[in-house]
């Protein structure tokens, strides 16, 4: 049994890869700067789990070290693996180089890619036994060596992407995020994606999304369409009827039509990750018919546009957006599905290097908003860049937004205080950010228990 050291392991990704080494045979070990209760959940499964910022049991007995994008190439334990002739991998080789060994199925892009990978996997889970590696908690606890597909989300973030060989990969949508990884050059990064997409069997692209089917005109065959916009696509999505519960639209798949489908989710861009994952199972053997069937029964992951709870008549909504066309996909869809609520935003910025990248494009969504309470920027693993903070994105928010409320609390666990006697019945609240923001959702009912609102 080879063992291994995972750098990094109480993140979302970290974490999925530990797990899957284990069911795999590896015998798992982790280092993180401290605990949190996804390294209690590993530790639960017999995972030996450090904490501190260095592994002190290193040594030639260790057949690999991976690291996460929150270690430093010269950190110490690196450094020590290194002097000790120990493979060093990052996270996505490391999960290449198993899942290659199956038919995979890569999701791509910048948006939708934890719904797009969690859908395929809920519609091939139906049919047969499969792995699905996502970045997040998700419904698919357990990894098998006899696994038909492996369905994986995919990171284009340090370009570990390409490393995998797809049987079939999805391209949602390229948009100018992790720019700093590609030299802040957009061209790199649509290269990179064209490299992924000219190694894989099958194709599967948004005609809705510019960048994506530019990228496609260069590949030559096995490339399948689908849009909402397009009736000359190869799946064509139309007739969407925005529900409180969900949304119900037709299809048109080649030759074929498919009416009233149902998807307990809520905007357009999850109707078009649904038409992906229909697509992507059809290829692998599984009729349009069964796929609808088993849409019908998905669940959306955690954070994504998640329903928390609803109280006094104030519903709240707990959604992962960050980037300014996920936050405008999600305020936009709440609108369309709630259109009689007022929509309060509570948001907090994820990452100086993003917020850096952005500037003012983070600003552009908001005016679907009502009512808008920024925090201060979650720096995950980063340090910050002078000049970039919450009160400049509050700056920001209020010229684009000069007669809407907008509010800066640099402490997020103020918000719940604050917002007595700021709610009324109908309210729509929905917390906004890949950080911590959604640890707050509990506070905030209790405010509105105590106060009744």
């Amino acid at each position: 049994m080879d063992k291994v050291l995972l750098l990094g392991i109480g993140g979302s990704g970290m974490s999925r890869l530990a797990l899957l080494m284990k069911d795999f045979g590896y015998e798992v070990y982790g280092l993180d700067l401290e605990e949190n209760d996804v390294i209690k959940d590993l530790k639960s499964n017999n995972i030996k789990v450090d904490i501190g910022k260095r592994f002190d049991y290193l040594d030639g007995t260790f057949k690999l070290v991976v690291y996460s994008s929150a270690f430093v190439e010269n950190d110490v334990n690196l450094i020590k693996a290194k002097n000790l002739g120990i493979k060093i991998e990052r996270r996505g080789e490391t999960l290449a180089r198993i899942s290659n060994g199956f038919s995979s199925v890569v999701v791509s892009g910048t948006h939708g890619k934890t719904t797009t990978t969690t859908m395929v996997g809920h519609i091939f889970n139906k049919s047969f036994r499969v792995n699905v590696y996502i970045g997040g908690e998700t419904e698919f606890k357990n990894f098998y060596k006899d696994a038909r597909f492996f369905v994986i989300e995919s990171d284009e973030s340090d370009g570990t992407f390409l490393y995998f060989n797809p049987f079939i990969l999805i391209i949602t949508n390229i948009d100018k995020d992790h720019l700093n990884y590609y030299n802040w050059d957009f061209e790199n990064l649509e290269k990179a994606f064209l490299n992924l997409a000219q190694k894989s069997l099958y194709k599967i692209v948004s005609m809705d999304d510019e960048n994506a089917c530019s990228i496609a005109k260069n590949i030559k065959n096995n490339i399948i369409y689908y849009s909402l916009e397009d009736g000359k696509a190869d799946m064509f999505g139309y007739n969407l009827r925005f529900l409180e519960n969900g949304i119900r639209f037709d299809l048109k798949y080649r030759d074929n039509t498919y009416k009233d489908i149902f998807l307990r989710a809520f905007g357009e861009h999850n109707v078009l990750n649904a038409m992906a994952s229909l697509i992507a199972s059809n290829i692998s053997g599984i009729s349009i018919k069964d796929g609808i069937n088993s849409i019908a029964t998905f669940n959306l992951p955690k954070r994504r546009m998640e329903k928390k709870w609803e109280k006094e008549g104030i519903l709240l909504i707990d959604d992962h957006a960050d980037h300014p066309t996920e936050v405008w996909a999600t305020l936009s869809a709440l609108k369309k599905h709630f259109p009689e609520r007022r929509i309060v935003s509570i948001y907090q910025p994820h990452r100086y290097t993003r917020v850096s990248a952005l500037k003012e494009r983070i600003a552009e969504p908001f005016y679907l908003s009502d009512f808008i309470i920024l925090t201060d920027i979650f720096g995950a693993f980063e340090e910050p860049i002078e000049g970039i903070s919450g009160e400049k994105i509050y700056d920001w928010v209020k010229i684009l937004n000069p007669k809407k409320e907008v509010v800066f609390i640099k402490d997020k666990k103020d918000i719940p205080g604050y917002l007595i006697g700021k709610l009324k019945s109908g309210d729509l609240l929905v917390l906004l950010g890949p950080g911590d923001i959604g640890t707050i959702s509990g506070e905030i009912l209790d405010v509105i228990e105590k106060s009744k609102i």
